[in-house]
């Protein structure tokens, strides 16, 4: 009898500790992907910053498929800050109307996108992607 209590108070023991271990990884990785949505909106202020200074202002070169995310994050030159403990990314494509930011922040990436009219620049779409 005394196996087999020691046996269920076990099994219970692991269970419970895998519930706590996966609650607060969950936790954590929705405070990492917060952090990093708001290190992109800092990302596109930035850039905002940028066109009201030089309306000509961009980092890269045109890129051929709009939205790619793999090319925003490993490839896109951008203008990178650190903020904290993450970092954004300002990127926008020559003689484009759209803006992009991505914010890092541990193993969480957002990828944030908004569309502006011609002088004077005012937000006409945003999105995540």
């Amino acid at each position: 009898m005394s196996v087999l209590l020691t046996s269920l108070f076990i099994v219970l023991g692991v269970l419970f500790t895998r519930m706590i271990y996966n609650g607060s990884t969950t936790a954590y990785a929705s405070a990492e992907r917060l952090a990093a949505f708001y290190l992109a909106e800092a990302g596109l202020e930035k850039g905002k910053v940028e066109l009201a200074h030089n309306p000509n202002w961009y980092t890269d070169l045109p890129y051929y498929l709009e939205d790619n995310s793999n090319w925003l994050i490993n490839y896109a030159v951008g203008q990178t800050n650190p903020l904290g403990e993450g970092s954004f990314k300002a990127i926008r494509e020559k003689d484009k109307n759209w803006l992009y930011a991505v914010g890092y922040k541990g193993e969480a990436v957002v990828i944030l996108k908004l569309v502006f009219s011609n002088p004077p620049f005012k937000a006409v779409a945003w999105k995540e992607l």
